[in-house]
């Protein structure tokens, strides 16, 4: 019954909602009086426009457009929370065009919604707001720098490598074999992506965190929402110029033993053992005298350069904001290097006093050339192997051609000579459309529609050979291409209704959408000899050649209801339902219910906030909503098989034909999360200081969870396990000095998140992951456990060595690594550290004096550990890591000095707590000083000039680059690394970088 009531819901909806709202209407009979507020920046979006000593009133869209019914004697009053309120007589005028003037005693900003905007005092849920403002003192390449440590909930880490992809994590991870990304929705259109828009573009960024500012977006909006606006013009022509150029360098050095201090430890350890050593004295003079350091060899300084010019303005109906950015960075491991090209263009038009169309415009162009991590990191990455490679061997010998193997430490090929000798080229064009368009019935009664389309293609040509180049054997060039091709679309079609009656204030929004998007995916690899180019290969062998095809296609189709009321902007009432219909489920499952509530009340109308010195507002919010998840592949719900399978049936003779690869289910439906929200926010001082405390607890229920089954290696999804967060976040800003000469602006924000595995498939109470340590053996250091939360480490406890003392179990001698085992003697593999920071801050400083200004930025995590695979490798003597390369082996344990360092030759088991360390940290992320120049240069509106650094200062006990970047997990295809965060395998550090740049407005 109940699913037939929201059928029939969904069917009359949309109609009935239009006749419903043109009710309520009644047309007044006054002329329209139309124009535009604008600030100093551009359009004021939300601005109030009332007709005084009357409730007739508007608002201004997106644009900054208004248009209001009132006659010539009235007076209209056009007031903005931050800015004084202006009042105009009407007279004569149709158009009336308004530039609002700041007034930081009553600051509150307007902030995206979805499908909407609302002023911040009016929210009723969890929404951090980033403007431009807040980050415009940090030199940016990337969006994701933006955010980190500025949007409390909000947690951000990544590589090191230019143009790679950052991980961002709202409020938790919820997915244990899922996607856990947030939804971006860039101007209203689904699916960006951060790591290819222009910072400069930007206006601002809204988080949403909690269930009832999330369910808007439905399905999408498990993982959170990050809404991004660019920037439009308005007002008189500008031209702004930003450019840059910055110097990168490795920040952190790890220590390995040099030359001539290995080749006397590989001495000892031989003749401890009763052979020959390896090297002659006056071997380990000369490598004394010329040592080789393979982390040298691998790093280099990195420059970069961006360049930003954008054009703006608007006059009468047509407003524009025009931009262009190039950036090239190197990275600081050699041979990297990244490059993009961006063009944005923004057009508003008012064709009418009721229509209006926008048109946004993105394209770009960006070039990836070898970053190490696309390299093959089976036993590790490039990183990882050039810290154990043999440090008395050169690159190259005498005669030129470099020397790939080496009968100690490291027993893979030179990392070096790979790098060097490689070309892998990753380039993506992307281009995004945007068409809005706009009609007003009456003034409070209007239509948006929003189309957007995008299109990527992206190639990777690869040539990489690990072999020398003598060599006859051609088994370990591997040459590749792949090409990716995605294409998408989106209709929105958007209903609103704003009036206020008195003292009761209603919005109702009513919108229908459609999504869907196509993926096509070729390649062919294959190891082979390179003949003619680089690209192309000449290989006789065709049992080496891969040809891959694949592709998908998924659609979603929407409707959603809200209506948000206020009674005298003291209490306010927000609701909404969404459903949804995905193509990734079958029929019958398809349809997901997504209904939240949430309730505000405001005292700022009462005499204890009106005439109060100290506290100038407070409200009290509460909420509660649930949210969906569909990213899952479009064929989950089919049993796959591979048709170039062989089998051997009689135990022995391959049998070719086809094998099943995974079991399909076709009773799969939607994830669901259900979130609580309870929130208080508080203003001291007229406004001086803001405070945002919220408290939130979600579940996470029918996780589609990747599964094997039992006694196979058939895959399988399923709607089985529940994940827990609950947390707080707190949020702290205002002005704490400002006067004709000094200003100090201050941010302040910090995030608790507790996560926990409550339920699994099948009442198991662990799931062993699929990370395996980097010496190549099987035994698992990741596991999802029951009670724990996500991210756990799995592996031996290590409890120091053996001493001459102890009575010494049957095949164990004094010196070797001693484990936690059970009654019956076997070591015990457990849970060993956990990967997921609690406790996130970030503190936002900007100083200004005069013309001089200073930027002070830093960011935090706490309560994580690292499993430090590097530090594993580099002790040695497990798998491909023969030798031991650590500075600490100096002080092994020998019967004359009994230490916790195992003795020579005691095996070094890497997947033990003996390579957990602390990653807690805290970065010195920015620090910027500016000078802005005064009427220097005719027709310069403004000249500034700055220096900057980032990551200057990293406060950690972490012994490895960098504690906040994690290695991708190899073999990872369960599409989710948060089940293997904080594993380091050999991740690209974070630089320091210098920069230097100028700021030009015309």
């Amino acid at each position: 019954m109940k699913k037939q009531f929201f059928e029939f819901l969904k069917k009359c909806f949309l109609a009935g909602l239009f006749f419903a709202l043109l009710s309520m209407n009644s047309a007044i009979g006054q002329e329209t009086i139309s124009g535009t507020v604008t600030d100093n920046l551009g359009p004021v979006v939300g601005a109030n426009v009332l007709v005084k000593g009357s409730t007739n009133g508007s608002q201004t869209d997106f644009d900054g457009n208004f248009s209001i019914q009132a006659s010539p004697n009235d007076v209209l009053v056009i007031s903005y929370i931050g800015y004084a309120s202006q009042s105009i007589k009407v007279g004569n005028q149709k158009t009336i065009n308004v530039v609002l003037a700041e007034d930081a005693s009553l600051l509150d900003e307007v902030v995206v919604i979805g499908y909407g905007t609302s002023k911040k005092s009016d929210l009723t849920g969890a929404v951090s707001q980033v403007t431009a403002k807040s980050f415009e003192n940090q030199p940016l390449t990337r969006v994701e720098d933006a955010l980190q440590g500025r949007a409390a909930g909000v947690s951000v880490s990544g590589s090191g490598a230019p143009g790679a992809g950052i991980k961002v994590r709202v409020r938790g991870v919820n997915s244990i074999t899922g996607n856990n990304d947030p939804l971006v929705v860039v101007d209203g259109v689904f699916g960006g992506d951060l790591r290819t828009i222009n910072p400069n573009d930007i206006a601002s960024i809204e988080v949403l965190k909690d269930a009832s500012s999330l369910a808007i977006y439905g399905s999408r909006a498990s993982n959170g929402v990050i809404l991004v606006t660019t920037k439009k013009g308005a007002g008189k022509p500008k031209i702004s110029f930003d450019h840059f150029v910055s110097i990168s360098s490795q920040a952190r050095s790890i220590e390995t033993l040099g030359s001539g201090d290995f080749a006397r430890q590989k001495n000892a350890g031989l003749i401890a053992n009763g052979a020959d050593p390896a090297y002659t004295e006056q071997q380990i003079s000369a490598l004394d005298a010329n040592p080789i350091n393979y982390e040298d060899q691998l790093f280099q300084t990195g420059i970069g350069t961006n360049t930003q010019l954008a054009v703006s303005g608007g006059k009468d109906n047509l407003r524009y904001f025009v931009s262009g950015n190039y950036v090239n960075q190197t990275g600081t491991v050699i041979g990297n290097e990244y490059e993009r090209f961006s063009l944005r263009s923004n057009i508003n038009l008012d064709v009418t006093e009721k229509l209006s169309v926008g048109v946004n415009l993105y394209g770009s162009r960006e070039s990836e050339v070898n970053n190490p991590d696309d390299f093959n990191r089976f036993k590790g990455s490039s990183i990882l192997k050039t810290l154990t490679w043999d440090p008395t061997l050169p690159v190259q010998d005498s005669d030129g051609n470099f020397i790939t193997s080496s009968n100690f430490a490291n027993n893979g090929f030179n990392p070096i000579g790979t790098l060097l000798r490689s070309n892998r080229d990753r380039a993506a064009d992307r281009l995004n459309t945007t068409i809005n368009v706009g009609y007003k019935f009456t003034d409070h009664f209007k239509y948006s529609l929003v189309v957007g389309a995008s299109t990527i293609n992206q190639n990777i040509e690869s040539f990489i050979r690990d072999d020398n180049p003598s060599d006859a054997n051609p088994n370990h060039t591997r040459v590749a291409y792949t090409n990716f091709r995605n294409t998408s679309h989106q209709v929105s079609n958007i209903l609103n209704y704003n009036n206020s009656f008195n003292k009761h204030n209603l919005d109702v929004t009513g919108v229908y959408e459609f999504q869907g998007d196509r993926n096509t995916f070729n390649g062919y690899d294959t190891f082979a000899i390179a003949t003619g180019s680089i690209y192309l290969a000449d290989n006789e062998d065709q049992s080496r050649e891969n040809f891959t095809n694949d592709g998908n296609q998924n659609a979603i189709q929407s409707y959603l209801g809200r209506v948000q009321y206020n009674y005298n902007n003291s209490l306010y009432l927000t609701g909404s339902m969404r459903i949804d219909e995905s193509s990734r489920f079958a029929k019958g499952n398809r349809t997901g219910y997504f209904p939240s509530g949430a309730i505000a009340y405001s005292f700022n109308n009462m005499p204890f906030i009106e005439n109060g010195k100290t506290l100038s507002s407070l409200k009290f919010r509460a909420g509660w909503g649930q949210v969906g998840n569909q990213n899952i592949n479009s064929t989950a719900r089919f049993s796959l098989t591979n048709d170039a399978g062989n089998y051997p049936f009689d135990g022995s003779t391959l049998v070719s034909g086809s094998t099943l690869i995974q079991v399909g289910n076709p009773n799969l439906t939607w994830e669901t999360t259900s979130q609580t929200n309870i929130g208080v926010d508080m203003g001291f001082f007229s406004g001086r200081l803001n405070a945002s405390v919220d408290y939130f607890s979600k579940t996470t229920e029918d996780l589609l969870l990747r599964t094997i089954i039992p006694g196979t290696s058939f895959a399988k999804f399923e709607n089985a396990g529940v994940v827990e967060n609950q947390g707080i976040d707190l949020t702290l800003s205002g002005t704490i000095v400002q006067n004709d000469n000094f200003t100090w602006d201050s941010s302040f924000n910090l995030s608790h998140v507790k996560n926990e595995v409550t339920e699994l498939v099948n009442d198991v109470d662990q799931i062993l992951g699929n990370i395996r340590p980097v010496d190549g053996t099987e035994n698992s250091i990741n596991v999802i456990e029951l009670g724990q939360p996500l991210g756990q480490f799995y592996g031996l406890t290590f409890l120091g060595t053996w001493k001459s003392t102890d009575d010494l179990p049957d095949g164990i001698q004094a010196g070797d690594a001693k484990y936690l085992t059970d009654d019956e003697g076997n070591s015990v593999f457990s849970t060993i550290g956990n990967g997921l920071p609690t406790l996130t801050w970030g503190f936002n400083n900007t100083f200004n004096y005069k013309n001089l200004s200073l930027n002070v930025f830093i960011n935090a995590a706490h309560n994580f550990d690292v499993y430090n695979q590097v530090a594993a490798a580099i002790n040695g003597g497990a798998g491909d890591f023969r030798d031991d390369l650590s500075p600490l082996s100096v002080n092994k344990w020998t019967p004359q000095n009994e230490t916790e360092l195992p003795r020579r030759g005691s095996l070094n088991v890497l997947n033990s707590s003996r390579y957990v360390e602390d990653g807690s940290f805290v970065r010195l992320s920015n620090l910027k000083l500016g000078y802005t120049f005064d009427d220097v240069i005719k027709n310069v509106e403004s000249l500034q000039i700055y220096v900057s650094g980032q990551n200057l200062v990293l406060l950690t006990d972490y012994s490895g680059y960098d504690p906040e970047v994690s290695s991708t997990p190899v073999n990872q295809d369960l599409n989710n690394t948060d089940a293997g965060a904080g594993i380091d395998i050999g991740a690209y550090p974070n630089p320091r970088t210098f920069t230097l740049g100028l700021k030009l407005q015309f």
